[in-house]
């Protein structure tokens, strides 16, 4: 018996002695660079910031009151629609964030379509070439089934305008009757 006890105390000593049994090596300092800071990204998207309000003159009777707020040090865009049908009260539409993609130079996004509903938005904000922000929407509803919108804002003026649009089989087509051109103002309609 003694021989096995002696043993392991021999083998121990000897790896010990010949550096065998390594030291764990020490772990580098976590270090935490700060971010570079690159000029404001979201310029083009800044006109939208703040509270627009939108009555159709055509289609159903609904108000669309779109909100846009900055994230913290402006690095994301809060955009939340609501809208009343009628005499409803206001509800929320939708919510989500955009946020700059370097990559694509365009902002990504995500919504949560209808509170509740299990459906979602995603697509990007881009700025075409005559200054009109353009939102491109993929639906995708909690039973999985799509649908393609398309968003525009521009300025005429001193007026700003949206259109919504939805694609069909037979190319892109007004949501409802006068949602290619609608006027967007800074106080309740």
């Amino acid at each position: 018996m003694r021989k096995f006890m002696i043993m392991p105390l021999f083998v121990a000593a000897t790896l010990a002695s010949s550096g065998a049994i390594a030291q764990p090596a020490p772990q580098p300092q976590m270090r935490i660079d700060a971010p570079a800071k690159i000029a404001n990204p979201y310029g083009a998207y800044e006109f939208l910031i703040g509270d627009w309000y939108t009555k159709p003159s055509g289609g159903p009777d609904v108000r669309i009151h779109q909100q846009f707020a900055w994230g913290a040090e402006k690095a994301s865009i809060k955009y939340t629609t609501l809208t009343n049908v009628g005499s409803a009260p206001e509800a929320v539409h939708f919510e989500g964030l955009l946020v700059w993609n370097g990559a694509t130079k365009a902002l990504d996004y995500v919504i949560a379509a209808e509170p509740g509903s299990g459906g979602q938005e995603k697509g990007t904000l881009h700025v075409e070439g005559d200054g009109a922000v353009v939102r491109d929407v993929l639906l995708t509803r909690a039973d999985g089934k799509t649908n393609q919108f398309r968003q525009r804002f521009w300025r005429e003026n001193d007026a700003v305008f949206t259109s919504l649009m939805r694609k069909t089989d037979k190319g892109w087509e007004p949501n409802f009757p006068g949602s290619q051109r609608l006027a967007m103002s800074r106080t309740p309609v």
